[in-house]
């Protein structure tokens, strides 16, 4: 826990924020020299109290204090242990990737020894140490970032970086870019336009071509900073990553490892991002996101109890349901759409129930459309229809679908009705006559709008949270669900989330999930996290929260994951929308 250092806004590992030095950084962001003193190496000195005496002068400093350290090799480790140093400003404490060792306190912790070789070792390495310190500590990784991995590295969780590579690189004629690194000998002409490449390329002053080359090489990982930022002001810092890693084939193995670090990475992503979801690689298969996705709908949604399955195409336009095709299918299926259950096939989502096509990702992904499925897509989707057809038992199934995505399902053995797809008349016409024949004699299901209701609770807050939240009578009006007596329960918003009034929040509280438990007192506009008592560690960004506390009971939306609110420092915990204060108990 540190007051030097605090998170801003998280788009998954990737984080912005503020670190309070000397001058001001904002993170991702470069350390400079300028930035800290280091004591060094205990070997710099002749004993270990000679350094710790050096460290002890440090206190009053504003700049970072890196206290001294035991260098440890991947394949060594010294038996020599530093006491805990106290200074009064802002630490930093180099850390050992391997060790297992409980951490001394500080404000920055600073990479050692780091098996850049493997990416599966690398990818592990930052992983552990992420784990071990504070979530609202910095982790700074020296001499590692160039503009090509940079965007990665921030992802990864590395706070700060340096420009030292860029430095020592320069001095072997290596030109850096974001598309990787190239001999400056080996251009005609140079592909930058900066001040620096200016002269390069006009032959000026190159007895200081080193100096111009570090200027170049400095300036464009400045740049990739500042794009880096933004991307994650923006929440589109994951398309970007995806997209960087094909400058080497470690970087994209790299990737491909971390994305097999499933509980560290749902940890840190948040329930819904405003930008669109572009799933332009293989790696998008493997995003937080999908497996959160597919997980809810197998676990916590629970279909309409209805005796037939309609199965659709999905559409370019989100929401479906918008969509010039979707709309003639719904014209197909007339009077008989409230005694059936649609489910829209696609990639890479597999399986999104027409109740939840509002939701994020469904509402707002984009692909690649050229009708063929790769193997990794057919295994996705036949895996998870497999599981919700276990799970979700069905009299008859229509499949309007037509070419490659049909001979997937038609060949995996899905017994159904197919009608092979398309949106025009005659498609139209077979489609509606494979309903009326499949729905003749089932039960009608009840309003939609309330079945939409049930299954955005149980996506959002657990299986069966819908059967508390809308228990007796509700009616629908509008976007809202309310109450025999008029008052609101919940209100489903336009990204597709759904926010509780303090009613329906206490329809929710026995459950026991999505709630924050704080200290005694009754917070006003953002509740921080210095009061936080206890908090659901299923909670999210943007998840719907419960504030519970002595003196105070309200709802909000969550700014950090739960296990983040109860151990961090400083920082929103969550913005409140509604509170009210509880009667004082004697």
């Amino acid at each position: 826990m540190t007051k030097y250092f605090e998170v801003i806004k998280r788009d998954g590992p990737a984080r912005l924020g503020k670190l309070l030095l000397e001058d001001e950084i904002f993170t991702p962001g470069l350390l400079s020299q300028n930035d800290f003193i280091s004591i060094g190496s205990i070997f710099g000195y002749a004993s270990v109290d000679e350094a710790i005496k050096k460290a002890e002068s440090l206190k009053g400093q504003r700049k970072l204090a890196v206290k001294p350290y035991v260098p440890e090799f991947i394949n060594f480790r010294s038996s020599v242990k530093l006491p805990e140093i106290e200074i009064d400003g802002p630490k930093g404490i180099v850390v050992n990737s391997a060790s297992s060792e409980e951490l001394e306190r500080a404000d920055i912790y600073i990479l050692g020894s780091i098996p850049m070789r493997n990416p599966r070792d690398f990818v592990n390495a930052i992983i552990n140490i992420r784990n071990r310190i504070p979530s609202d500590t910095a982790l700074y990784a020296p001499a590692l970032a160039r503009p090509s991995n940079l965007a990665y590295l921030i992802y990864l969780g590395i706070d700060l970086v340096d420009a030292i590579r860029m430095e020592v690189d320069a001095c072997f004629g290596r030109y850096h870019t974001r598309d990787g690194i190239f001999s400056v000998n080996e251009f005609m002409e140079l592909p930058c336009r900066c001040q620096f490449c200016t002269e390069l390329a006009n032959h000026i002053d190159l007895e200081n071509e080193i100096e111009l080359l570090k200027g170049h090489n400095i300036l464009k990982l400045t740049e990739e900073m500042a794009i880096t930022r933004h991307l994650i002001r923006s929440e589109r810092i994951r398309e970007y990553v995806e997209r960087l890693v094909r400058v080497t084939p470690e970087l994209t193995a790299s990737l491909r490892f971390l994305d097999q670090e499933n509980k560290y990475l749902e940890a840190r992503t948040p329930q819904y991002r405003k930008s669109i979801f572009y799933a332009n690689t293989a790696e998008s298969l493997k995003r937080v996101e999908i497996k959160r996705f597919a997980d809810r709908v197998l676990n916590r949604y629970r279909p309409p109890q209805s005796d037939v399955l309609l199965l659709l195409p999905c559409s370019a336009h989100k929401p479906y349901s918008t969509s010039r095709s979707h709309r003639l299918f719904a014209e197909a299926m007339g009077p008989w759409r409230k005694f059936l259950h649609e489910v829209i096939l696609t990639s890479p989502l597999a399986l999104v129930p027409r109740e939840l096509e509002g939701i994020y990702p469904a509402a707002s992904y984009d692909v690649p459309v050229t009708g063929h499925w790769d193997l990794e897509e057919r295994d996705w989707l036949l895996s998870c229809l497999d599981a919700y057809l276990k799970k979700n038992r069905y009299l008859r199934i229509v499949a309007h679908i037509e070419g490659e995505l049909q001979e997937i399902i038609e060949h995996h053995g899905i017994d159904a009705v197919f009608t092979s797809g398309g949106i025009d008349s005659a498609a139209i016409a077979r489609l509606s006559e494979a309903i009326r024949e499949a729905c003749y004699g089932v039960a009608r299901l009840e309003n939609f709008s309330l079945q939409r209701f049930r299954a955005v609770s149980d996506y959002y807050f657990g299986s069966k949270a819908s059967d508390a939240l809308l228990a007796g009578e509700v009616k629908i009006r509008g976007k809202e669900v309310q109450d025999a007596n008029d008052k609101t329960l919940a209100i489903m918003t336009p990204n597709g989330t759904m926010a509780l009034s303090l009613e329906g929040a206490r329809r929710l509280e026995k459950s026991g999930d999505y709630i924050v438990t704080i200290g005694d007192f009754l917070p006003r506009g953002s509740l921080l996290a210095p009061g936080v008592v206890k908090a659901d560690e299923q909670i999210r960004p943007g998840d719907e929260l419960i504030i519970r506390g002595e003196r105070a009971f309200g709802v909000g939306r969550a700014k950090m994951s739960g296990w983040e609110m109860v151990s961090s420092n400083k920082g929103i915990a969550a913005e409140i929308r509604q509170i009210e204060a509880l009667k004082s108990i004697s």
